[in-house]
């Protein structure tokens, strides 16, 4: 598995490309610069099957619609966060020059909890982790962990938003700490960590191991 990273947009989304040996190609969270995001693609001559979004705020899901123009891939997201999708009020895409021609759109597949899909030789899992949002998904694909703004190096995602819960936010991070495997942690913003690096210094994962 080959993971690229391409921070896009004006506050720094991790935008991620995945591919097995064989060109099987997922992105992850297109948030904006369809352009850059397009020339990276071509220039590796992969093709991707599928958008694969953590959830559907507007820093997330910029890019989609001219990936799907270009490439005809299919767009996927947590079946809790699709309508979000549907309404500019709920992604949070009111800023002069968002519209709904750009920020609407109507997703291929709803993801539930728990649920394994192949893209190519890649598997990938979903992991239901409400909290900044109410239908929130991390993405398990190997060894990584595709955190969104679930999980970040030190930090978690800002529960003050419209579907977004503290206290759920917990029950989720508490499902993190149960995985067994020590992943890469690739998160929505911001540089990498690891799961066991989250558990040592992360005060909410300190929090949440220590009851």
């Amino acid at each position: 598995m080959n993971v690229y990273t391409l921070p896009v947009g004006f506050i720094g989304t991790n935008c991620y490309v995945v591919t097995d040996e064989k060109n099987g190609c997922a992105v992850i969270d297109p948030g904006d610069q369809a352009e850059k995001i397009i020339a990276f693609l071509e220039s590796k001559n992969l093709t991707p099957q599928i958008i694969l979004l953590t959830h559907g705020h507007y820093d997330h899901i910029g890019g989609v619609k001219a990936l799907i123009q270009r490439f005809g891939c299919k767009l996927a997201i947590g079946e809790h966060d699709a309508d979000q999708l549907s309404d500019r009020r709920k992604s949070l895409a009111y800023a002069p020059g968002m519209t709904d021609d750009g920020y609407c759109m109507t997703p291929d597949e709803l993801l539930k909890d728990g649920q394994d899909f192949q893209v190519g030789e890649l598997n990938f899992r979903v992991v239901e982790t409400p909290g900044h949002t109410q239908g929130d998904v991390v993405y398990l694909c190997g060894d990584v962990m595709f955190s969104g703004d679930t999980l970040f190096a030190g930090d978690i995602g800002r529960c003050d938003l419209p579907g977004g819960d503290y206290k759920t936010m917990l029950k989720s991070l508490k499902k993190l700490d149960a995985l067994t495997v020590n992943y890469k942690v690739l998160p929505g913003h911001g540089p990498d960590s690891t799961l066991e690096q989250e558990r040592l210094h992360n005060q909410y994962m300190r929090m949440v191991r220590e009851g």
